[in-house]
This record gives C-alpha cells, structure tokens and sequence, in this order.
C-alpha cells in the first residue's frame, strides 16, 4: 500500500507539472478561444518511448486527468472545448475559419497523425494555430513533418521534468516550415522564457531576407510587358508542395518558361516590392497566357486554370497584373488590398461621320418632325376658325355691309358716265371714290372669302415654307395669329434650322455613339455587331455569371459563333487591334483603364470609350491562408495613401503617349526626307516582322507588328480642316429634284384624270344601276320562291 500511495503521488505531481506548464503556454499566446482534441487511443506513438519507461506513464495519466489541466485553463478565463471526434474537431475549425475568426487548437497527439488531413480539408491558414503535444523529449526527424505555408504548427517538447521547449514553424520568413526554438518553460524557476509566446507575423515577414518568389505572368500592357523572345525552361521545385501533390507530380516531369518582363505597371510595382520587403522573383509562363478561368465548383473542390491555378495548386506565390476579385476566384485564392480601383466598360469605333445627302434633315431629330408636321397641318384648320366664328355671330351685319357698298359704287360710275367734270368736279368725286375704296376695304373685314378653308391651308403652308403670300384677312385676330405664325416659322423655325445646319456644315455630323449597355444590345441587334471579351478573365466571368442585361449580352455573344467560341480573345489588345482594323462593327468587353491605355497606344480618336458599368478592383493574389498578406497590405496601403499607385499608372501612360509622339516624329521627318526610302523601309521592316513572326510562331509578337504599323499611321484624318463644297449641299439639291418630280407626276395626273372624271362617272353610274337592277329582280325571284313553299 505504501508503495502505490508513493506512485500514486509521484503521477499526480507529474501531470500537475504538465497541466500547469501547457496552461501557461496557452495564456502566453492569449486567444479567444482554445480548442483541444484528445486521440482516443493511449498509446503514444514516439520514438523516445522505448528510452522513458516513464513517458507511458505520464502521458495516459495525462490523459486521464485532461479535466485538471481544463480547471487550471479556466481558473486564467479562458475558453475551452473537448474533442474526442477528429472528425467534430475539423469541422469546428473549419467554421472558425469561414467566420474569419482566430482560433488556437491544442493536439495531445503527433503531427503526422492529423497534418495529411488538415492539408486535405485545406484547415492551414494563418488563422489558425495548431499546438502539438505528445509527450516527447525531442523532435521528430525533418522528413517525418510537413509543415510547410501557410500552415501554423507549434510543437512542444518534454526534455526533463518541469522543462517544455517551444518549436514555431513560421519564426523565418523563408517559407521551408522548418521548426524554431522560439521559447521554452521551466517550471522550477522562470516559467515562459518571453512573452508575447511567438514572434509577430508581421515583423517576420516584413524582410524576407532574399527569399525568391514565383510570379506568373503573361503580355497584358499596361500592366506587363512581356518578351517571349529568350524563353528559358525551369524546373519548380515542389519542397513546399503538399504530399499528394507530390506523388502526382512525380507521375509526368513539371517544367515552366522563365519569360522576360520589359516593363509595365505592375512590374513597377513588385520591383517597389521586392526592394521595400527584400525578396527576390522569377517571371514564368502562365499557362494558356490568361488569368485563370472557373473548371468546377463544386463545394468540395474549387479549381481554376491560368495563372489562378497555379498559386491554387502551390505552385507561384504571387499574381499581378490586373486581376480582379470575385466571389468565385476568392474560393481559391485570397487578394490583398486592391492595387486598381477600375470599373467595367466596352470600347467601340468612334461615331462614324453621317452621309451628307441627308445633312438638310439632321437639325430636327426623329421626335421632333411629327410634331413640326403636325403644328403645320393644325395651323390652317385654327386660322380658319379665327375668320370664321366672328361671321357667324353677325351674320346679318355683313349682308347689309355688302348691299350698301355696292349701290354707292353703282351711282358713282353713273355720275361719271352723264356729267362734264371741271376740276373741283374732279375732286370731289375722287375724294368720293377714296371713301368708296374704304368702305369697300372695311366691308372685306365683314366679308367671309370664298374658299376661306381652302385659303387658310394654303396660306399656312406659304408661310412655313417661306414663300411669298398675301395678307389673307383684316381682321385683328387674322393679323395677330398671322404674326405669331410669322415669328414661329422666321425665328423658331428657319433661324433655329438654318443655324444647326450651319454648324453642321461647319462641323460634320457623326452617328450618335455606343456607350451604354442598352444601345450596345440595340446594336448587336439591329447593326449586326459582335462584341468580344478577354479569354478567362473577369469581365467574361461577369456576364457568365450577371443578371438581366449582362446576361441578354452573353446570350447575344454566344449566337455570333454557336459552334465556336469565337467571341473569346487572347487579349484586349487584340481586341482593339479588331476595332482598329475597322472592318467590321466590333466592341470589346474590359477593364476601362486597360481599355484607355490601348486607345492611346492605337489612337484615342478612332475608338469610343463606353460609360463606367461597374466597379472592380484588381489586387495582388496570393494562395490561400498566405502567412505574410497582413505585411504586404500595410506596404500596399502606404502606397495607396501615398498616391504612388496612381502616380505610377499615370507615369506608365505618360511614357507610352512619349513612345507614340517618337514614332510619329520619326514617320515625319522620314517622309519629308526621301519618301521613296520611308516605302522601302516600310517594306523590308514589314518583312522582318513576316520573318520573325514565321520563326516563333507567337501571337504576340504579330500583334506587336500590327501596333507599329497603326503607331505609323497618321492618328486622325479627320482632324484636317476642309473647305466647304457643293457635296455638302447635295441634299438640298435631292429635295428639290423630288419636290419637281412630285409636282410633275401632279400635273400628268390632273391632265390625264381631267378628261376621264365624267367618263368615269358616267360609266360607274351605268354600272352600279345595272347591278341595282339585278339585285332587285334576284330578290324578288327569291321571295316568290319563298312564298311557294310556303303555299304547299
């Protein structure tokens, strides 16, 4: 009995030790939350066993005491929870980590009992910490662990009694998961070594002291300049790949293209980078040369292809160059702080000028001409009520008026006839005359005009169209309603008009542009264009994955080649190349800085830039969990708040609009010089890019070519001021020759109808009683039929 109290003592003094060591550990790391899971099993697995008799001892009393250690954790007000499920345990951390929440695990078991499935289960992040505990004096050999990015492991050791040493994985930024000493606890005099427990993430990897990154990358100006003239092939080492992934590289050798980046603006960028957080980078080949597109989504298993795919499967550390966030690629990968605050938008031709024949109708636009009709037709209508309704309310008044006036003018003529006139004779009567004459004038103001209705329209119609016409009426509501009409078709009308159309004249008149999502459907509609969109980028993902209207336009895009996708490009500058070329109607579906930078380098005047559709932001990607993001944020925001982001951008556009002005400079002087040297250069240049493009094969490079030759070109044409011509005036010219026809064909049809209308009538009238005369004689042959059948 003796004997066994002494042990039983001897195991509670032990595992005291131990509750109180790891509960120290923990308060020294300060979480929020602790969550502990507990191996079932009570046989430890360790190669230092067969040397400790004692370490089987201590370690199943540990765990048959767990709720000791639990007290002493909770007795620092600290929270806890047991698992003994691996299963309830993952998927508690797994919920920690879709709430983005920390949490600190504590392990009673080895590493590579539970590492391969929180690789698996993608639980290595660095929000979470995972402390493993088994009762080891030392460390377990470097190929027996795997704790490469982003996992975060600590491992605590036992080398004597009332000693723990505290190994980190993440103490260097060098990224091989190699496990430092970072602090130790010794129960007897110091306890924790230093506290704050582990070093901070952000001071480790604020100097990567060298290290080299993976950066893929792809010709996408102007944020990459890429040279795949001098490609190298490299070999990707996969020591900090995961174990499965290692057994299905080793199935087919991996080899990636070093490429060579002249310049841009994110190359800027991670060279700013490099040189503020000291690391080093090797450019390689994205696959397919594009971003990345979605190859499923299922909840399990999330994969994309590109560049996208390979910092998913581990295989670069850093994307640039424009790449957008997005609900789906954030499965995959996470972002930094944006880098690019860029909105959607497409890019068109510029407006076309209209054909100059029909310049004489553009100043009135389409909505307008029914309602100028329209007042010219209810213009002579409302001035015939005008006359009209004064006599019909003094009817009787105008008759007696028209009977007076002619008795006078009848005696007058009379007194002429019979009298020998001297000259006061003469005098008086043509005095009489002019009272006569007056009288006769006031009498019209009381007079209705034969065809009055007749006269109104025709008047209103002169009056319009700036003819010469004759004061129809006296009266004083006539005049007035004849000035209001005069003033409207004089300076409303011909003023407003003939201004517009001078400065049409002056300015040509262009097709109203396509810069929203409503006239771009009308126009692949309508005009028959196509639109096209960058190969796996994020604008296609828009309409792949858009409502309403963004959708209409996929379905659009996707009927322009059902069997093929022809509507995906390799590049928006190959998009623009497209618009450029000018053969067809053509848009392009982008970044709207993208877009503006290639309109400079092609001419900003032959392309139309649309309105901002949407906002989106483009980040530096990063794999999932990376330990360093919090380091490379603060680096990014001081940029941000520096305005040395913008400044770079702007600088990056600035030395491409020098490139062009070079060009173009030189294209002058070379003309002015010996035009016929600048054809034959022209020639040999075009047939080295011929040869160069044959020997590579390489888009890009092509494409490279045609930049040159549209930087060769004059910028805008349209630009030359001309002087005014007769062409311009041709639609003038076109309405009078109609109008002539018009009225000719009038003629012919009064003269031919003239002769013809009483034939017409007559015969009409013979036939329509011929055909009465039938009618009555059938009825009636009905009805005695009817009433025969009736009798019998």
């Amino acid at each position: 009995m003796g004997t066994s109290g002494m042990i039983s003592r001897v195991v509670e003094r032990n595992t005291s030790d131990v509750s109180i060591a790891l509960s120290q550990i923990i308060k020294g790391l300060k979480p929020i939350q602790l969550a502990i899971w507990v191996k079932p099993s009570t046989t430890p697995h360790d190669h230092d066993t067969a040397s400790n008799p004692d370490h089987d001892i201590a370690y199943e009393d540990l765990l048959l005491h767990v709720d000791e250690f639990i007290r002493d954790l909770h007795q620092l007000y600290f929270k806890s929870v047991i698992f003994y499920d691996v299963n309830l345990f993952l998927r508690f951390v797994e919920t920690n980590l879709m709430g983005s929440i920390e949490s600190v695990n504590l392990i009673f078991s080895q590493p590579d009992e539970l590492t391969q499935m929180i690789f698996e289960r993608k639980l290595a992040h660095r929000l979470s910490l995972f402390i493993f505990y088994w009762g080891a004096k030392h460390l377990p050999k470097k190929w027996e662990l795997n704790f490469h990015e982003p996992m975060r492991a600590v491992v605590i050791t036992r080398p004597r009694k009332k000693a723990f040493r505290i190994y980190y994985n993440q103490a260097f930024p060098d990224g091989n998961g190699r496990l430092s000493l970072v602090s130790w606890y010794d129960g007897d005099n110091l306890g924790l070594s230093k506290e704050p427990l582990l070093p901070s993430t952000k001071v480790v990897y604020s100097n990567f002291q060298g290290r080299v990154f993976r950066v893929p990358v792809f010709h996408s100006p102007p944020w990459f300049w890429v040279n795949y003239e001098n490609e190298s092939t490299t070999n990707v080492s996969l020591d900090n790949m995961m174990p499965d992934e290692n057994i299905l590289r080793e199935e087919s050798t991996l080899e990636l293209l070093e490429v060579n980046v002249t310049g841009g603006r994110d190359h800027r960028l991670l060279q700013l980078l490099a040189e503020h957080m000291n690391f080093e980078f090797v450019y390689i080949e994205t696959p397919g040369r594009t971003q990345g597109s979605l190859v499923s989504d299922n909840e399990d298993n999330v994969s994309f292809t590109g560049g996208i795919g390979l910092l998913q499967q581990g295989l670069a550390d850093l994307f640039l160059g424009d790449v957008s966030l997005s609900w789906e690629r954030r499965k995959a990968i996470e972002f930094s702080f944006f880098t690019l605050a860029d909105s959607g938008a497409f890019a068109t031709h510029a407006p076309r000028l209209l054909n100059e024949a029909l310049a004489i109708l553009r100043p009135f636009k389409a909505n307008v001409w029914p309602y100028l009709i329209l007042t010219i037709l209810v213009s002579g209508p409302v001035f015939y009520f005008i006359i009209y309704i004064p006599f019909r309310w003094q009817e009787g008044f105008k008759v007696q008026r028209m009977e007076n006036s002619q008795k006078n003018s009848y005696y007058l003529v009379y007194i002429k006839e019979i009298t020998r006139m001297d000259t006061k004779l003469k005098l008086r009567l043509k005095q009489m005359e002019e009272g006569i004459r007056q009288r006769e004038e006031d009498d019209e103001t009381c007079e209705l005009p034969e065809n009055l209705f007749n006269k109104c329209i025709w008047f209103t119609v002169q009056l319009f169209l700036k003819q010469s016409c004759r004061e129809l009426y006296h009266g004083y509501r006539a005049k007035f309603l004849m000035i209001v009409y005069w003033i409207a078709a004089t300076y409303v009308l011909a003023d407003v008009y003939s201004a517009q159309l001078t400065s049409q004249f002056a300015r040509p008149a262009r097709e109203p542009p396509i810069n929203t999502l409503q006239r771009l459907q009308k126009a692949l509609l309508q005009d028959g264009y196509l639109l096209f969109v960058e190969r796996e980028s994020s604008s296609l993902e828009m309409l792949e994955n858009g409502t309403e209207i963004f959708r209409q336009l996929y379905a659009l895009m996707k009927l322009q080649s059902p069997n093929e996708e022809g509507y995906l490009i390799d590049s928006v500058e190959a998009g623009m190349h497209l618009i450029a070329d000018g053969s067809e109607n053509k848009a392009v579906l982008g970044g709207r800085e993208t877009l503006y930078f290639n309109m400079q380098q092609y001419g900003s005047k032959s392309f139309q830039l649309s309105h901002k559709l949407y906002t989106r932001y483009s980040a530096v990607a990063v794999q999932i969990g990376c330990p360093f993001l919090d380091s490379l944020n603060d680096v990014l925001i001081h940029l941000f708040e520096g305005g040395i982001l913008d400044k770079m951008t702007t600088a990056e556009y600035e030395t491409q609009s020098r490139m062009i002005s070079k060009e173009i400079s030189k294209k002058k002087k070379t003309l002015q010089e010996d035009p016929a040297e600048t054809s034959s250069s022209s020639t040999a240049t075009a047939t080295t890019t011929q040869e160069d493009s044959s020997k590579t094969n390489d888009p890009t490079k092509g494409q490279s070519a045609d930049n040159a030759e549209m930087l060769k070109k004059p910028q805008d044409t349209l630009t030359i001021i001309q002087p005014l011509n007769l062409r311009m005036l041709q639609g003038a010219f076109i309405v009078l020759i109609v109008g002539y026809s018009l009225a000719g064909l009038m003629l012919l049809l009064e003269l031919f109808s003239h002769g013809m209308t009483t034939t017409l009538i007559r015969v009409c009238k013979n036939n329509l009683h011929k055909i009465l005369k039938c009618l009555k004689r059938n009825f009636r042959k009905c009805l005695r039929l009817l009433a025969l059948r009736i009798a019998k």
